[in-house]
């Protein structure tokens, strides 16, 4: 497990605004930041409490927070959200988005509105690129869009959505009111 990881914070842009959900509880607006999860935009780090000094990448995120992108398991990649306090809170992708070989996309969406005049995050969305085809494992067979709500101390991921499956408008609304949803069920195991 890691212990504690140092945040830094990188410049970010504002790509687009829609009204906050319900679940959040204000009339404010809601809008996406993009962060790079791509290596060369991320700091390679090594696990020390690990005997295998297993190495991760830390990812500038919003606010203070931080994404470690790190291996779950053998041709598997998951995040683990660093919130302001240096809590981390693993995603665990590969218990709630797909049993299979995954990678991720390059980039993390994360849903933010502004509270006294600074950002707070509200949910993630990380493509995660399925490799389901054990005949051929390089290829991509499904991206599922990972939605995890973000709430001081708390991060797990709400839903999964097949991309392409749903206007945007909809996967926006499902983050959007993520932080009013359980954390999702692990998925059955592979047979």
């Amino acid at each position: 497990m890691i212990a504690k990881v140092g945040v830094f914070i990188a410049g970010m842009a504002v790509l687009a605004s829609v009204p906050l959900s319900a679940a959040i509880g204000q009339d404010a607006a809601i809008r996406s930041v993009h962060t790079s999860l791509r290596a060369q935009d991320c700091a390679r780090k090594v696990d020390k409490n690990d005997p295998n000094e297993t190495p991760y990448w830390l990812c500038p995120g919003v606010a203070n927070y931080a994404l470690i992108i790190r291996r779950a398991e053998a041709g598997r990649r998951s995040i683990d959200v660093v919130d302001p306090a240096q809590r981390v809170l693993p995603l665990r992708y590969e218990e709630f988005v797909t049993r299979h070989m995954s990678s991720l996309e390059e980039k993390a969406e994360w849903r933010v509105i502004t509270r006294a005049g600074k950002q707070v995050p509200v949910a993630l969305i990380v493509g995660v690129q399925a490799r389901e085809d054990a005949d051929n494992p390089e290829k991509v067979t499904r991206t599922f869009l990972a939605i995890a709500k973000i709430m001081p101390g708390q991060a797990c991921v709400t839903e999964r959505i097949a991309e392409g499956t749903r206007p945007q408008a909809e996967v926006y609304r499902a983050a959007d009111s993520a932080p009013s949803k359980p954390c999702a069920s692990p998925l059955p195991p592979l047979r």
